[in-house]
């Protein structure tokens, strides 16, 4: 046999590993549900103390966490006097919750048995009144949840959710996941007045704010005049991210159309930087949020970083080549989203136009 042969074979028993170990999970969580699950919605009040409050959201896409912050607000501004606790995967998402207002502890669950096993511990030890999955479609959070020890618990009732839960939302209207995420509020509880937030929202501390000065101010050390700051990002993961060539003529579009306006390239953490215009590379994400909320509109593709703008308040044009705006639009003030024929360098500049045309300058000084 070949070693071109028996890397072959390797790699179909390797997809036919994966392939049954898809369906033996998908044949326990078929008999989970039917055991135990949670098929049917569950509307019914909150006990009247609840008071501590645990979010469970075990995934590292920077987007995916941001889009917890609407319900996030949306719990903290309710339910005053609880005490709302999350927890999640990457560290470095952290100090973007813990500003939030009425969060108490971000917990991070690391992947090693002994670190689960600590977590889990620490997480029963606080015996929260309310465990939250504010997603449907992840396992992970669903065993987080059936383990919590948490009185109260709620999700979306699905064919698939095989927790019991106390408090189960229907199929939510919108596709959004910030969205979903505030309806399975609505949808699971009577009884309370949700005081609703559909946009998502970061607040950097101080701390945040004094680093991102100091890139804004390195970055755009030669102007000597307000001028209007347009940054943008030119990195997606796989078939989301446009070509060089787009952004080179949408390059040329803003030197034409809006000459007054400075341009701010954000660049990945340890990628090289342009010589030919302002750039910044900043590995920490409530600093990056705290610069972006300095420029006057901000340009990407669908990534971390266009959600991570909106919610430092910036006007993004985000761009749609391979995802669906309805489940995955920049959601904050002045965000539009352009996909199939308005995707073009001059629709995207005209977008970004109008976004500097209705609001006053706060460029760099």
């Amino acid at each position: 046999m070949t070693g071109q042969s028996r890397n072959v074979n390797a790699k179909s028993l390797k997809r036919w590993i994966k392939h049954q170990r898809r369906n033996n999970r998908g044949r326990l969580n078929r008999l989970l549900t039917r055991l135990l699950g949670t098929t049917e919605p569950r509307r019914r009040p909150l006990v009247g103390d609840t008071r501590r409050v645990l979010v469970v959201r075990l995934n590292k896409r920077l987007g995916n966490i941001l889009f917890l912050t609407p319900m996030l607000r949306t719990l903290a501004a309710s339910l005053p006097a609880a005490t709302i606790d999350v927890v999640i995967q990457d560290a470095r998402q952290k100090p973007l919750l813990e500003t939030l207002p009425g969060i108490g502890r971000v917990w991070v669950h690391e992947k090693s048995f002994g670190a689960t096993l600590k977590l889990l511990r620490q997480l029963r030890a606080r015996r929260y009144d309310l465990a939250i999955d504010p997603s449907g479609n992840s396992a992970s959070n669903r065993l987080a949840l059936a383990l919590s020890k948490a009185r109260q618990r709620m999700g979306f009732a699905t064919a698939n959710q095989w927790v019991p839960l106390s408090h189960a939302a229907s199929r939510p209207g919108s596709r959004h996941q910030a969205k979903q995420a505030v309806e399975l509020l609505e949808s699971g509880v009577t009884e309370t007045e949700w005081q609703r937030f559909n946009t998502l929202a970061v607040f950097p501390g101080a701390e945040a704010e004094r680093s991102a000065q100091q890139h804004w101010d390195r970055a755009f050390r030669e102007l000597t005049s307000p001028s209007p700051v347009v940054a943008f990002f030119t990195q997606a993961t796989g078939n989301k991210q446009l070509d060089d060539d787009w952004w080179a003529d949408f390059l040329e579009q803003v030197a034409e159309k809006l000459p007054e306006a400075h341009l701010l390239q954000i660049c990945p953490p340890g990628a090289p930087t342009p010589t030919s215009m302002a750039s910044v590379c900043i590995a920490e994400l409530d600093v990056l949020a705290a610069t972006l909320s300095r420029a006057d509109a901000f340009v990407a593709a669908d990534s971390g970083p266009m959600h991570l703008a909106a919610a430092a308040g910036v006007p993004v044009a985000g761009l749609f080549k391979a995802t669906n705006p309805a489940a995955y639009a920049p959601l904050g003030p002045g965000c539009v989203s352009l996909a199939g024929e308005t995707l073009t360098p001059e629709h995207t500049v005209e977008a970004v136009r109008g976004m500097l045309s209705k609001q006053p300058n706060r460029g760099a000084a």
